[in-house]
């Protein structure tokens, strides 16, 4: 299944909602530098042919490329940092990219949700694509 680059970014934003709606909703703010009270979702884009993170909480555009510094208005710590990474890279390339970033991506026992949450993102991100199953 040969995914266009477009079709691998709608890929990942589903897997983005999907973690922002569990557990301990990485991804997702109920506020924003400028207002409260508002359901703010990460996302990522691509314009001009680079790709972007959207942060939840900052609402600014992070270029995503590797080993760039500068990532100036996001709101999350290293794990999530290495996550969109990944992601990025399965973006741009469509292929198996899940921890290589480091932290182990999805696999990573360190995320801080039960067991149980963490196999349904875990088998989420298998049943889009993301994710290698069983079999591969």
């Amino acid at each position: 299944m040969n995914l266009s680059k477009e079709e691998r970014l709608e890929t990942i934003n589903k897997l983005i909602k999907f973690i922002s709606e569990r557990g301990r909703r990485f991804f997702y703010s109920n506020r924003t530098v400028n207002l409260d009270n508002v359901d703010s979702l990460a996302f990522m884009k691509l314009k001009n042919g680079r790709i972007y993170f959207v942060d939840d909480y900052t609402r600014k555009e992070i270029a995503v490329i590797n080993n760039y510094r500068d990532w100036n208005g996001f709101s999350h710590g290293g794990t999530l940092r290495a996550l969109i990474l990944d992601f990025a890279e399965f973006i741009r390339t469509g292929k198996y990219t899940n921890g290589n970033n480091g932290y182990g991506g999805l696999y990573c026992p360190h995320w801080g949700h039960s067991d149980e949450i963490q196999q349904e993102i875990i088998n989420y991100a298998k049943e889009i694509g993301y994710l290698k199953g069983e079999s591969e």
